[in-house]
């Protein structure tokens, strides 16, 4: 009996080992099926993939060119927008029309949110004044600029600073270069020097 069983345990091992190796044959044989049965579809995708990625690539050349076009057009309106010749460099004290400069400059507000805006401002009749546009009301910043002193500001978040001092405020300006900041503070100077040598000495005095 011990032998007939033991027999018996051989081939039931045998049989076992069949039957999963047949299953193991069962499932990888409806897989291929199934994905055979997808292959086209996959195929299809696969174009697609390849097409997609040919147009994001020509969109993101073109958002690219865009982007650069843009980018020359700001620079472009910013150049032409702050542009200067060299005889608006110039200032004159004994200007007939009583200007002695004029010319685009950036105010710092006085507000909690130190904006800045640009101006258009001119020194004439000792005061220091400026206009939102050409043909704006004149608003004076500086009445009288013998009470006044100029400086240079580097000190600052920006460049070619300049603040105009006064017994009551004080006006932070930015030129749009190192040669006009240098030529305003020399225009305010020069007027100031201007003011105090047309004024009579009694004014002085009262």
């Amino acid at each position: 009996q011990i032998n007939v069983l033991q027999a018996k345990k051989k081939f039931e091992i045998l049989d076992a080992m069949l039957s999963f190796m047949h299953a193991q044959y069962t499932f990888f044989q409806q897989g291929y099926s199934l994905l055979h049965e997808l292959d086209p579809y996959m195929k299809k995708l696969a174009t697609e993939l390849d097409q997609l990625v040919i147009d994001s690539a020509v969109e993101k050349r073109e958002m690219e060119h865009k982007h650069a076009m843009i980018q020359q057009r700001v620079i472009s309106f910013y150049l032409q927008d702050f542009s200067y010749d060299d005889s608006k460099v110039e200032f004159n004290v004994d200007a007939p029309n009583g200007v002695v400069m004029e010319g685009y400059l950036f105010k710092r507000a006085s507000n909690a949110f130190k904006t800045w805006n640009r101006r258009w401002f001119s020194i004439q009749n000792s005061q220091l004044v400026y206009q939102k546009k050409l043909k704006d009301v004149l608003t004076v910043v500086v009445e009288d600029l013998r009470l006044c002193t100029v400086k240079p500001c580097e000190d600052i978040e920006r460049r070619f600073c300049f603040e105009v001092v006064s017994p009551t405020k004080s006006c932070m300006l930015q030129a749009d270069s190192e040669k006009l900041r240098q030529a305003w503070i020399q225009a305010v100077q020069a007027s100031i020097a201007s003011a105090y040598r047309e004024s009579p000495d009694s004014y002085y005095i009262e």
